[in-house]
């Protein structure tokens, strides 16, 4: 079985590291990056099934990366993770073309069941 790959893109990289060890115990195969730049690489050469963007990132926000990643990687569900609570903010996001949007502080029971809500039935799914 293909295991779902995760994509989490956010310059803190203990967050980026403490999540990728949540995932992985929940069976995803995780690939990372610490900026929007590598993000949009990583998305590239790795074609992860979702992608896990930090809103504010130090060299561009999630929604440029979405646009810059989404061509070379369309099947992927993008999930933007953000600290503002704002409804339209969300709402704007989403017009950018985010799939989700997921708040900070994030739980990981949450984004297991995002996940598995945006990947559907793939084959693999834990």
């Amino acid at each position: 079985m293909t295991k779902i790959k995760v994509a989490i893109i956010d310059d803190e990289a203990e967050f980026v590291s403490d999540l990728a060890r949540g995932l992985e115990l929940f069976g995803y195969e995780v690939v990372k990056a610490v900026s929007g730049a590598r993000g949009i690489e990583v998305i590239e050469k790795d074609k992860p099934d979702v992608v896990l963007c930090d809103y504010k990132l130090e060299d561009m926000d999630g929604t440029q990366v979405i646009e810059k990643a989404r061509p070379h990687n369309p099947a992927a569900a993008y999930i933007i993770i953000t600290a503002y609570y704002d409804e339209g903010f969300r709402d704007t996001i989403l017009k950018a073309g985010a799939d989700d949007v997921i708040y900070k502080p994030v739980q990981l029971a949450e984004i297991h069941a995002m996940i598995k809500r945006s990947v559907g039935g793939k084959a693999g799914s834990p």
